[in-house]
């Protein structure tokens, strides 16, 4: 079962720098592979140690339906799936730059998708996650779209709406209504939505009928570190989900 996580991707340098290190940690043992759109206008280059961990870099911010720069993440995410080869063939799982996934993210997550191809369904969803705010940590339900697994053929399908914030919600509704995700209630939590970071960054999510949100997301987008993706130390991740993981 091949596995691509995308990773849409402006000015978070060290969100993304973590995002590797979780990429890199999951205990999946099958095919799998982290594409991330860099869609600033400044340039990065993956560090050589991750140059053969079936990561892939695409640095692009101009609109490839329009040849202009990007006006909405609906358009960034429907460029992104275009990069990923054979994307009719493979299981999607968005990984947010800014979120945190446990190690076991992936496996649970396939895990779960199988379940759901057996009962005739296109995705997988665990009911509950983890929701990290700056008093601590709680389980939370919700859409949560970076907790789904879903067929490659559902989302080329249905595609994005071309708007900053709900964006996933032109596959994700066809899912739901049509009763065509398996909405888990024993399934692991495996997403730590997370609005607690130290790292600061502008949630599109927070402001969606703000027809400005995209420009400020920008603007408020501007850590491009040295340029270099070099995944964060172990022990810093760690460090992050070491209670959580310890009771899975």
């Amino acid at each position: 079962m091949v596995v691509w996580n995308i990773m849409a991707t402006c000015g978070r340098h060290r969100s993304l720098e973590r995002g590797v290190r979780i990429f890199l940690e999951q205990d999946y043992e099958g095919e799998r592979y982290l594409l991330i759109h860099n869609n600033s206008e400044v340039s990065l280059e993956l560090d050589k140690s991750i140059t053969n961990k079936n990561i892939y870099l695409w640095n692009n911010h101009i609109d490839t339906s329009t040849g202009k720069p990007y006006t909405n993440l609906g358009a960034i995410y429907t460029d992104s799936l275009k990069m990923v080869p054979n994307n009719e063939e493979c299981i999607i799982n968005y990984n947010d730059d800014d979120d945190l996934f446990l190690p076991n993210h992936t496996s649970e997550g396939i895990k779960g998708y199988l379940k759901a191809k057996e009962m005739g369904m296109e995705a997988y969803k665990p009911l509950f996650s983890y929701y990290r705010h700056q008093g601590g940590i709680i389980e939370t339900n919700n859409t949560l779209e970076p907790s789904m697994f879903v067929s490659s053929v559902w989302i080329n399908k249905y595609g994005f709406r071309p708007t900053t914030g709900d964006q996933h919600l032109e596959w994700v509704e066809p899912l739901v209504y049509g009763n065509k995700i398996f909405v888990d209630p024993t399934g692991k939590k495996s997403l730590i939505y997370n609005w607690g970071d130290d790292y600061p960054a502008y949630k599109t999510s927070g402001d969606g009928r703000n027809p400005e949100n995209f420009n400020n997301y920008r603007k408020n987008s501007l850590d491009h570190g040295d340029g270099i993706v070099t995944p964060c130390p172990k022990e810093n991740y760690y460090k992050l989900i070491k209670d959580i993981w310890n009771v899975q």
